[in-house]
Order: C-alpha cells, then sequence, then structure tokens
C-alpha cells in the first residue's frame, strides 16, 4: 500500500539496490572445487588430514598414451620432450613414468635401482623394448597403474603441486590447456593420446556452466513469457515478472559476489529458479488486481483490494517457499550450504522487489485499459467451476480410491530407489572428459583411489614378516573379490627387492625377518614414503579402483572392512580413507540431510497451517496434496532407475516449498468465500474460479521453467528439472482434487479472523451461552455467525417465518411479542445484552411463532444452523459446552415464562368469596 502510493520512491530503491549490486558482480566469479562437496568438518575428514600428513598428499593427472610398439624409439624422443616440458610447469611437483620408476634388478651381484627407460640409451631393438615392457609388467607399482597388462597402453603419472588459489598458474583452467597441449603434441606419434584428472572435470564443469547459463537463461525466460502470455494476454503483466526477476538475479549476483560464494554445479542454476519461482507472487498479485478491475474498480482501489486481499497470503507463501529453499542449506556439504543460502536470499530479494516493484509500476501504469483478450474471470468460466465442483463431490469416493491405487503403486516403486553420486556424473555421456576417464578404467586401474591404514603403534612392526603377511592377507582378498586391478603395499616393494635381491624372475616376499634387515640396507624409505612412516608402525595399502556407482561402493568398503575385522591381528587396527571415502560419506550425508530436510519441510508446513487456521489437523489434512507428489515423485524415481544425487535430493525439497504456495492460496479464499457466501459449496465454486487463473498460470511457468532444466547437460541438473516439473505437475492435479475435497471438510478459521475479531467482552463473558467457555473458545465458535446491525423498529424476526438462525444481542434491547388478531403486540421478554433468543424455532424447526423488535439500536450476533453444525463436527467439545449452556439458559427461560403466565392468570382471575 505503501509503494502504489509513493511509487517513485519504490522505484527510487529498486535502483539504488541495484547500483550497490551491481558494483559487487565483478567479485563474482566461477569456481569448482573438490572439497565443496565433501561434508565439512566431520571426523572422516580430520582422519584423513592425518592419514595425509603421514604418507603425503598426491594430486594426480594422467597423461594416456595408447598405440601399437609403445616403445618405439621415435615415440619414446617424443615422449621423453614432453616429460621435459612437463616438469618445467610451475604446478607439476613431479613426473612417475617408465623413465623414472627404478628397476630394481641384481647386475654382476650389485643391486641395481636404475629406470626401465634409460633417457640416454633407448631400446635399439623391438625385442629389447618388449622384454623391458615384459618386466615393468612384473612390478605391482606400474601394472595397470602406468603400464596395461595386456593391451599396448601406458600412462604418465603427472604429479601436481598443492593448489594455490593465489596463484593463476595454478588454478585448473590453466593446468587443463596446459596438459591438454602436451597431450596434442603427442597425438602425431600414438593412436591416442589424451590428458585427463580431476583439474579437467573441474574445468569442463566450470565451461559447462558458463555456456549453459548463456544457453538455458533465455530458455528459462522464454518459457515464462510464453505461459504469461498465453494466461495473462496484458503487456504489464507479462513484463513485470521478468523485471522483477532480473532485478533479484542481479542483486542475488551481488550479494554472492560481497561474500565470496562461487558460482559452482549447483549454485549456477539460482539465477533460472528466481525466474522460475519468482513469478508465481507475481501472477497471484497481478491477478487478484485485474480481479479488482474487472468487478469495476479503479486502479487506486484495485491496488488497495490487492493489497488487502493478497498481501498476507504472500508473505506466508514466501515463506514457506523459503523454509524450503532454505532446508536444503542444511546439509554440512558447502556446495548444498551454499545453495541453500544464496537461493533463500535470492527468494528474499526477490519478494522485497515483488512488493516494492509491482505495486510501483501498477500505480503509475495499472490505470492503462485491459485489452480484453481474457476470459478467465467470464460467466462461463464460473459455470465451469461450478460443474467441476458438482463432478467432484459427485464421484468423490471413486476419485479418493484412484488417488489411494496411485500412491499405493508410488510406494511399491521407492524401495528400487538406488544412490549414485559421483563427481564424474555432473557430465553428461557425451562429455570427452567422461569418455577419457572411461578409457582410463577400462584399460588400466582408474583414477579413484582408497587407502587402508594399518596402525600398530609399535615402532618397526612392519618389518616383521607376520605383519607383511597381514598387509598381504589384505590385498590377496581385495584381488580375489576382483573390486581393484591395482592394490599395493611396503610388502610389494619389499617383495620387488627380495625377488631382485635373489634373482628370482617374480617378486616375493622375504621369508624372514633376518632377510628383510638385510634388504633394509637397500631402501631408501623416500622410495616408500607413501605407504610406511618412518617409524615403520603404520602401513598403507593404496587401492586404485573404477567403481562409479555409490552403492557398490559402500558396499564392497563395508565387505572389505568386515573381512579386515574378523581375520587382521588383534594388535592391529585397520580403517578405510581416501577420497573414494570421503565422496561416499558426503553421498550418503547429502541423502540423509535431504530426506530430514523434506520431512522437517512437511512438519513445518503442518505446523504453520495448523497455527493459521488454529488446528493441527488442518495442517495435517493441509500437506496431502503437498505430500502426496513427494511419493509419486519418489515412485517414479523407483520404476525409472533415476539416483538419489545431488540434483534429485534436492528437487523434493524445493518443489514441496514451492507448490505448499498454492495450497495456502486455495485455503485462504475458500475460507475468505465461505464467510461471505455462509454455504460451502457455492464458496467451493467460488475457490475454483477465483483460482483457476493463478494457480493454472504458476502452475505451468513453473513446469515450463523446469523443464528448461532438462535441457543441461548435466545429469544430476537434468533429473532436478525433470523431477522438478513432475512435482509441480502432480502437486496441480492435487490442489484441484484433493485440495478441494479435503478442504470441504473442514471449517477453517485463521488466525487473523480470530485475533482480529472485535469482541464486547464484557457482554460475551456474561452471556448465558458462553459460560465456562475461554476467550479464545469464544471466537472460534462466532466466527462461525455474522454481525448484524439494526435500527430502532427494525424487525430481527416475523412471526410465521421459517428461519434457521440464533441471536445473540451484542449491544442494544430486542422485545420478543406474540401479535394478537388486533395487530397489537403482547410482550413476552425483553432481552438485554449477552442474552440468547430465537433459538426455540431454531431447534423446533417450525415457523415462527413471535416477533422481535430492536427498541434502540442494536447488535446482533447471528449463528446459522449449518454454522452450529459444522462446529460440532469440527469442534465437539466446545460444542458440548455450549449446547449444555443453551439447555440450561432455555430451561431457564421456559421456566420464568411459566412462571409469568402463572402470575398473570392469578391476577386477572381471582379466587370467588362466598358463604362456607
Amino acid at each position: 500500500l505503501y509503494f502504489s502510493k509513493h511509487p517513485w520512491i519504490g522505484l527510487g530503491i529498486i535502483l539504488l539496490v541495484s547500483a550497490i549490486a551491481g558494483s559487487q558482480i565483478d567479485k563474482l566469479e566461477v569456481r569448482i572445487s573438490a572439497n565443496e562437496m565433501l561434508v565439512q568438518n566431520n571426523q572422516e575428514q580430520e582422519y584423513y588430514r592425518q592419514v595425509r600428513s603421514l604418507f603425503g598428499d598426491e594430486q594426480i593427472s594422467l597423461l594416456y598414451l595408447a598405440s601399437d610398439n609403445l616403445l618405439a624409439r621415435d615415440k619414446l624422443e617424443a615422449l621423453k620432450r614432453s616429460i621435459a616440458h612437463l616438469k618445467k610447469q610451475p604446478f607439476v611437483e613431479r613426473v612417475e613414468s617408465l623413465f623414472s620408476v627404478p628397476w630394481v634388478k641384481t647386475v654382476d651381484g650389485y643391486l641395481d635401482k636404475k629406470p626401465y627407460l634409460d633417457p640416454d640409451k633407448l631400446p635399439d631393438s623391438p625385442e629389447q623394448a618388449q622384454h623391458i615392457l615384459d618386466e615393468a609388467r612384473k612390478n605391482p607399482f606400474l601394472r595397470n597403474v602406468l603400464l596395461s597388462p595386456d593391451k599396448d597402453v601406458m600412462a604418465v603419472a603427472i604429479v601436481l603441486k598443492k593448489a594455490d588459489v593465489d596463484n593463476p598458474a595454478w588454478n585448473d583452467e590453466t593446468i587443463t590447456n596446459s596438459l591438454n597441449g602436451i597431450a596434442a603434441s603427442l597425438k602425431p606419434f600414438y593412436a591416442t593420446s589424451f590428458s585427463v584428472g580431476f583439474p579437467q572435470v573441474r574445468t569442463e564443469i566450470a565451461e559447462r556452466i558458463r555456456t549453459e547459463q548463456m544457453h538455458l537463461f533465455p530458455l528459462a525466460v522464454a518459457a515464462l513469457l510464453i505461459a504469461l502470455f498465453l494466461l495473462l494476454r496484458q503487456l504489464i503483466d507479462i513484463l513485470l515478472p521478468i523485471m522483477t526477476a532480473g532485478f533479484s538475479i542481479l542483486w542475488t549476483f551481488g550479494f554472492m559476489g560481497a561474500t565470496d560464494i562461487p558460482i559452482n554445479v549447483v549454485t549456477s542454476i539460482i539465477p533460472i529458479l528466481l525466474i522460475i519461482v519468482g513469478s508465481t507472487e507475481d501472477i497471484h498479485l497481478l491477478s487478484e488486481f485485474r480481479h479488482g478491475q474487472k468487478s469495476g474498480l479503479d486502479a487506486p482501489a484495485s491496488l488497495k483490494h490487492m493489497s488487502r486481499r493478497m498481501g498476507g497470503i504472500v508473505l506466508l507463501t514466501f515463506i514457506t517457499t523459503y523454509l524450503g529453499f532454505l532446508s536444503v542449506g542444511l546439509s554440512r556439504i558447502e556446495v548444498l550450504w551454499q545453495f541453500g543460502l544464496v537461493a533463500s536470499t535470492g527468494l528474499a530479494l526477490n519478494f522485497l522487489a515483488t512488493i516494492i516493484l509491482i505495486p510501483s509500476v501498477l500505480s503509475l501504469a495499472g490505470k492503462w485499459q485491459l485489452d480484453g483478450k481474457s476470459r478467465m474471470y467470464s460467466g462461463k468460466s464460473y459455470l465451469l467451476a461450478k460443474r467441476y465442483w458438482e463432478w467432484l463431490w459427485r464421484h468423490r469416493l471413486s476419485i479418493v480410491i484412484v488417488f489411494l491405487v496411485w500412491t499405493l503403486v508410488a510406494i511399491i516403486g521407492i524401495p528400487r530407489i538406488h544412490i549414485n553420486h559421483n563427481a564424474i556424473d555432473s557430465l553428461g555421456k557425451d562429455s570427452e572428459v567422461r569418455q577419457k576417464i572411461e578409457l582410463i578404467n577400462q584399460n588400466l586401474a582408474g583414477l579413484e583411489s582408497l587407502s587402508i591404514i594399518v596402525d600398530s603403534g609399535i615402532e618397526d612392526t612392519f618389518l616383521k614378516v607376520r605383519y607383511l603377511e597381514e598387509l598381504e592377507q589384505i590385498q590377496k582378498y581385495i584381488r580375489e573379490k576382483g573390486w581393484s586391478e591395482s592394490s599395493t603395499s611396503f610388502a610389494d616393494y619389499l617383495s620387488l627387492l627380495n625377488g631382485a635381491f635373489q634373482e628370482l624372475d617374480e617378486p616375493m616376499m622375504p621369508e624372514s625377518d633376518d632377510i628383510i634387515t638385510e634388504l633394509m640396507i637397500f631402501l631408501n624409505h623416500d622410495d616408500v614414503k607413501a605407504y610406511i612412516t618412518q617409524d615403520y608402525s603404520h602401513a598403507r595399502i593404496l587401492v586404485r579402483h573404477s567403481i562409479e556407482s555409490s552403492e557398490k561402493l559402500q558396499a564392497v568398503i563395508e565387505d572389505l572392512q568386515q573381512f579386515i575385522d574378523h581375520n587382521l591381528d588383534a594388535g592391529l587396527e585397520a580403517r578405510i580413507t581416501g577420497d573414494s571415502v570421503l565422496t561416499l560419506s558426503a553421498t550418503n550425508a547429502m541423502i540423509r540431510g535431504q530426506l530430514q530436510s523434506i520431512a522437517l519441510l512437511l512438519v513445518i508446513i503442518v505446523l504453520i497451517i495448523g497455527v493459521l487456521f488454529t488446528e493441527l489437523k488442518v495442517g495435517l489434512l493441509a500437506a496431502l496434496p503437498n505430500f502426496f507428489p513427494v511419493i509419486v515423485m519418489f515412485g517414479f524415481m523407483g520404476y525409472m532407475e533415476i539416483p538419489l544425487n545431488i540434483g534429485t535430493t534436492m528437487a523434493a525439497a524445493i518443489a514441496i516449498g514451492i507448490a505448499v504456495d498454492d495450497t495456502l492460496h486455495f485455503m485462504l479464499r475458500y475460507n475468505r468465500e465461505l464467510k461471505a457466501r455462509k454455504n460451502h459449496n457455492i464458496a467451493m465454486e467460488h475457490s475454483i474460479y477465483g483460482e483457476a487463473l493463478p494457480v493454472v498460470s504458476t502452475s505451468i511457468a513453473l513446469i515450463a521453467g523446469f523443464l528448461v532444466f532438462t535441457q543441461a547437460s548435466f545429469e544430476p541438473i537434468v533429473q532436478f528439472g525433470a523431477l522438478g516439473a513432475l512435482v509441480i505437475a502432480t502437486a496441480l492435479v492435487a490442489d484441484f482434487v484433493i485440495t478441494p475435497l479435503a478442504v470441504s471438510s473442514l471449517r477453517l478459521v485463521t488466525i487473523w479472523d480470530v485475533l482480529s475479531l472485535r469482541l464486547r467482552k464484557n457482554v460475551l463473558e456474561k452471556s448465558a451461552l458462553f459460560k465456562n467457555l475461554k476467550p479464545w473458545q469464544i471466537r472460534q465458535f462466532i466466527l462461525s455467525g455474522r454481525m448484524v446491525e439494526y435500527a430502532k423498529g427494525d424487525f430481527v424476526f416475523r412471526r410465521s417465518e421459517v428461519s434457521t438462525e440464533l441471536f445473540v444481542l451484542l449491544t442494544g434491547k430486542v422485545d420478543v411479542c406474540l401479535p394478537d388478531q388486533e395487530g397489537s403486540c403482547n410482550l413476552l421478554e425483553q432481552f438485554y445484552p449477552g442474552d440468547v433468543f430465537g433459538d426455540v424455532a431454531l431447534f423446533a424447526n417450525i415457523p415462527r411463532k413471535t416477533d422481535a423488535v430492536a427498541v434502540e439500536h442494536s447488535t446482533v450476533l447471528v449463528l446459522t444452523r449449518e454454522g452450529i453444525e459444522r462446529t460440532m463436527r469440527h469442534r465437539p467439545l466446545i460444542s458440548a459446552r455450549i449446547f449444555a449452556n443453551l439447555t440450561a439458559d432455555l430451561s431457564r427461560r421456559m421456566i420464568k415464562l411459566i412462571s409469568k403466565q402463572q402470575l398473570k392468570s392469578r391476577s386477572g382471575n381471582p379466587k370467588k368469596g362466598g358463604k362456607s
């Protein structure tokens, strides 16, 4: 109302906030971090930090090379130049390849540790090259890691320095471009040559985010424009939602820049969400404004009508949607926390833009004539709403059965849902980086890894054969299960050393502790620091794997941990950790957190609606049309084999927060219509008629907007869009089927009705009707009636009227009299404030026998039989007390009336005296 009266102030505020936000946008950046997908500050992550401090922290990218004659001279010369180039890169710690990994063997009685390939003496013949390959494949640190055991594939491991965010030379994009350039220089020599690692994954994600923002943003705007044009057909009404969304996006970007929250794979969808979600309340406001104009009001009166009717509702629906977005951020995963904070803040900014911009612009331009093409508020539309409600009520039993069957079918599908969340899942199947990783998984051990840390707490433990065999036993179990093509440990290195020392064809574990003591003379701890601590009390088994499924990885880790618990020496403790374990932990935390968010959001919705309508059961019934779409969504995921991941878990919480808006709008509309029309069928018809345009408009706009996400290349975002559209579409059906049937059985009284009702406390508390009732209960009961003013001499009711109303006098005085044949009125009783009258005819269901006339200006509370019966159904305790009070009052009055008639009879017919 304020901004409709002062539009230029509103527009000035909009421009000022936009200028402030715009000054922060240059700080906004696209940033993809590995840690942002992990659970923050948990025990798993703290333990992994300790492991990295003990064994080192190596971030590796692979240079993948495939060709016939891998060790041909021309290929090796080119590879040698490339490795030299790699070593000069500022982000490279070291490079591991056949040129650097030692070939441990005995030469002339001495232990030789020269690399498999001597840079100064390359193999002269194919036979020599093949011999080197055969020997290298015996080395467990090379087999399936840098060399395929049965194919012409090898790799160069590029160990990256620890990331330095302040050094632009070390960012993901620079690393990716440099490595891709070096890999490209080898393509003339190798059939396949590429570089791949997690910097490349993050770079592709960042690049796709930039590309898709340019691609999806116009699609979202176009979808909203088309939906608004088809449904509203009014230029200002079409432009205003776009304007509020545009300003809120600008302000949100400014907030992200000021708080150093980056655009990442999740926060990148927020601008499009603001376009989609931000338009919903705009449509409701504009629809109510145009409805006022259609009713004959001018622009200022229509704005007042819009503000009075929609202000509180828009605030409530903003709160529920805000909580839906905020609930996503309850997770301890940084990227979800960022999304929840930014999305909810963006929604709050959109709410501010809406309540400032729409009344300001409508105040200036709302008086423009309508184009007359909208027919949504025509008589024909009302007739359709009437017929629809009659059909719905007539077939309510069949409809309830259909929905119950639908729900049951969905519930059966829920157990089929599986969990799968992996960084690679963010990329589409056509992703070049994903295809490269799949080649690594097929021909080598894979990029993913986990570590098994075995701790004795005693120095030199793992210099004894007995404990080295414990490591071997675990590795053997992993091989037998087929979980990994490469598991390496300190035991493998000692086996290599022992095989060379004893001039064996294959590596072999030392047979005694004495042999190990001799071998230690030739061991340099720097060669094995990734596998054993300096005091030899902690050992590490490094397992490289290609398991992409979160469920399978979970099963593998549980099986492996169970094996260790049952078979490991009692003096040792073992724990599984690593990037894969942290990712799995984050996945479980994310799924658990989002499911908890959905449950919490539903509880909050029930409580909000319960408080709003003063009864918890109203909140429970109102939750049905919002709980139903969630069940359908999860059932659909089960049947369609859509996994739970970062996108799909967000869809339910966000969509519920949005979908509940229409339920609230419908219920509050019905509450107003019921108070105005006093007939629940007519009230429901008008509710359906009044809400059809805004609910259908917002739902179609939301569905179209969510479907825009299906054009993304990130699989979780595609699934998020498809499931979001499914939830909104299902909620639309529920809002026009479940909501009307559920609401029609309720007597809706809002807390605003109760608090805003002006009562004559001194009158009502003394009234016999409300004896022993609390003020709150009195308010709830009398809201089923209406206040009527009567001037002096007005009839409250007349003799012979068939009435179903009961009256409570609030102010003034009323006489009830019995008319006679001469037209005069014999006074039966006078009623004063607090008295009840007219109750005999109400309960006897007969025409009235008396007249009731206001002796002076009077205010009367009129209670109908229908309203009283509804109160009986919904508030039985209050009704029981009311009827007890009515019975007592009626009995008292009847006795008083009989006594009065007896006195009159005696005074009119005195006993005759006479002789005895």
